[in-house]
């Protein structure tokens, strides 16, 4: 299933105070208000600790929504630890198909 995405955005916040953050964000269409879009680390990663992998998992809120078509942000946070790689890259697929490709990884200090 092809899906439209738009404004993927990564940055590392090494801002005080500790610890240090890791973000992912962007809008994904969906059939209604209603679905709410997760960002998840793909299991397994690559072989490249730098290169984050992740996976767009779209989930249905109970209620009944009017069927138009509308945006919503998929986001991931991670705490960065000192055994937490420093990303380079970040691939974000859904049901299997890479969707987008964050190559310039944005830095708050």
């Amino acid at each position: 299933m092809t899906i439209k995405s738009k404004d993927w955005y990564a940055w590392l916040n090494t801002m005080p105070p500790k610890p240090d953050d890791f973000h992912v964000v962007g809008d994904v269409e969906v059939g209604n208000p209603g679905v709410e879009a997760f960002l998840i680390r793909r299991s397994p990663q690559g072989f490249v600790a730098e290169a984050l992998m992740l996976d767009l998992y779209l989930v249905q809120r109970p209620g009944n929504w009017s069927q138009q078509m509308s945006w919503t942000q998929a986001r991931f946070d991670q705490v960065v630890t000192p055994s937490t790689p420093i990303y380079k890259t970040v691939e974000i697929f859904y049901e299997g198909e890479r969707i987008a490709f964050i190559e310039h990884i944005g830095r708050a200090s």
